[in-house]
């Protein structure tokens, strides 16, 4: 910092962290611009437009994470007016001025509303449209939401099949679906008991309300296997002038055809499999194996890929492991009621053994067994106390089976395995538009859209809902939403930007830690100690980088296609106050 001291009357550290950066990439994906058209504020409401509340409440999510009614005190100490203009106050940013803006949102369309804030999101970026990657997750709701039964408009917050294993509290579900790179390309909050099956074909109208058709027929529509109905498989086939769906997804493993195509690809030549090897160099990776198929499916002839990992996914080695206990613990009990028997004729044991070796041969576990004669004590004819000095009855022979439990044989075990490390894929996209390795590699980035699940879900970014009214904790999970996409955007424009530079950015935790393809949440990381001081010179406030700012700052920002005019020179006033016609 070089400044004379001549003039100047007193200076102030005031923490910034990301906020400058992450108001920059609202301002560019317009969205204060975008949310003000659809809601222009009323004249009674408040002197700050809806969008520029909306954009507090993302830079809020990002930076600083507190819930809503903290808003205000989060903005007593930060810079207000350079990230809204000149006459913006923290006072502006009080829970009911916050609260109003979410009703606003609400009253303008919150699916509208989040259509054209993808579309403003995708303005900044060169989407990639080979792959699109749809997914649902659940959100635990904490409180007691009031929901009216009567009005079924409003978004249900109830229990509903749970992904964050809490079955005990209400939930809401967000739907997400994402370019490769992560950059949402459609988005929606639902009721907490909306099932994926439905969902899915929502999806689809969506996509074809809210595009084109020559950008949607270079894609292929990815998601998991509650795609895979008939109703579904209907919806993806085009109707007039619009194009069928290009869709991938997993096979259901209940469905006939999975049974058939997994025994005829495990019986087949290995040399009919293609050894895909790794997709990624890390030690411990998966390696995997393909072998393709054609079948009908609901009467239409597919695609499929059977695809076998040699490593089995934590929850099926699990499965197994219950699966071989419960079967063990059958057999014992089933074993001891035979063993208990008697029969009065070897005949009658041989039979009877003899059956339960046929009901029991297809097991994991397998029995041996033999019949046994032995002589047990008899039992007197007469009721009562015998009489001193009667003799005992003589000894009776019985047969009785004797069984022995064999455990599942390494070669059986193998063969479990490897049938439980096998998953389909099933798709209508034809081999000139995408391989057999495209359509594996297409299927795992499906974690491309889990990832942004994991930053919802992230209680560092983002605390559970509390807010009561249903129409408020649906706006509020649409911001929610867009706070994601501006997460989406910085994080692409970061990787995107690195892309061609051979220099790792050094991230904190310690350890050396360094990465060419950082997550936008360890950027941010780096960004959260940026200081800025306040000097007063000659009656002007004065914005002045510290000589021990981030040594990383000037890159991140260059990586972004900013420069440190974001943190010094404040936002024009054109965006305060938008009034309705």
């Amino acid at each position: 910092m070089t400044e004379s001291m001549e003039g100047i009357s007193g200076f102030q550290t005031v923490r910034l962290g990301s906020t400058p950066v992450i108001r920059q990439l609202i301002e560019e994906a317009g969205l204060v611009e975008r949310i003000d058209r659809l809601s222009p504020v009323k004249k009674e409401d408040c002197q700050v437009s809806v969008g520029t509340r909306i954009a507090a409440l993302i830079i809020n999510q990002l930076s600083d994470r507190k819930p809503l009614f903290k808003v205000e005190a989060f903005y007593e100490n930060q810079d207000v007016e350079l990230l809204f203009g000149p006459g913006v106050t923290a006072s502006d940013f009080n829970d009911d001025a916050l609260g109003r803006a979410l009703d606003a949102l609400y009253n303008a369309g919150l699916e509208e509303i989040c259509m054209h804030s993808i579309q403003g999101v995708q303005s900044c970026v060169n989407l990639t449209w080979e792959g699109l990657h749809a997914d649902t997750t659940s959100f635990v709701y904490t409180g007691a939401p009031k929901n009216d039964p009567d009005d079924e408009a409003l978004l249900k917050i109830v229990h509903g099949h749970t992904k964050d294993h809490r079955p005990d509290a209400p939930q809401i579900k967000f739907g997400l679906t994402t370019s490769p790179e992560g950059i949402p390309v459609y988005a929606d909050v639902l009721n907490g008991n909306q099932d994926d099956k439905t969902w899915n074909a929502k999806v689809m109208k969506a996509l074809r309300q809210w595009y084109e058709p020559d950008q949607l027929a270079q894609a292929i529509f990815i998601a998991d296997s509650a795609l895979v109905t008939e109703d579904n498989l209907k919806m993806v086939q085009g109707k007039g002038d619009q194009p069928d769906f290009q869709f991938l997804s997993r096979l259901p493993e209940n469905f006939k055809v999975a049974k058939t195509l997994k025994e005829k690809a495990l019986k087949d030549d290995e040399n009919e499999w293609e050894d895909i090897g790794h997709f990624v160099n890390r030690k411990g990776a998966a390696s995997y194996h393909t072998y393709p198929a054609k079948e009908k499916l609901h009467g239409n002839p597919y695609r499929f890929l059977v695809v076998q990992s040699d490593q089995m996914d934590g929850r099926k080695k699990k499965k197994i492991d219950n699966q071989l206990k419960n079967e063990k613990q059958s057999c014992r009990k089933e074993q001891k009621e035979l063993e208990s028997r008697d029969f009065a004729c070897e005949a009658d044991a041989e039979a009877a053994l003899a059956d339960f070796l046929k009901h029991h041969h297809k097991g994991y576990h397998t029995f041996e067994g033999t019949v046994v004669r032995e002589e047990v004590p008899g039992k007197r004819e007469k009721r009562g106390r015998p009489k001193k000095g009667e003799p005992p009855p003589p000894p009776v022979t019985v047969y009785r089976a004797q069984l022995e439990l064999q455990s599942p044989s390494e070669e059986t075990l193998e063969q479990l395995r490897k049938e439980a490390s096998i998953f389909i894929l099933v798709t209508n996209a034809g081999n000139d538009t995408a391989s057999d390795v495209d359509l594996l590699k297409g299927y795992k980035g499906q974690q491309t859209v889990e990832n942004r699940f994991r930053f919802l879900k992230d209680p560092f970014f983002v605390r559970r809902l509390f807010l009561e009214k249903p129409r408020r904790v649906e706006a509020f999970a649409y911001v929610m939403m867009m706070s994601m996409m501006i997460y989406s955007l910085f994080e692409y424009l970061i990787r995107t930007s690195m892309e061609t530079d051979d220099e790792p950015l050094n991230l904190m935790g310690g350890g050396g830690r360094r990465s060419i393809r950082p997550t936008g949440e360890a950027v941010l990381e780096l960004l959260d100690t940026v200081d800025i001081i306040h000097m007063e010179i000659d009656g002007q406030l004065r914005r002045l980088f510290p000589d021990n700012h981030e040594p990383q700052l000037d890159r991140i920002l260059s990586l972004l296609g900013m420069d440190r005019s974001v943190y010094t020179t404040p936002f024009s006033s054109k965006a305060v106050e938008i009034n309705s016609q």
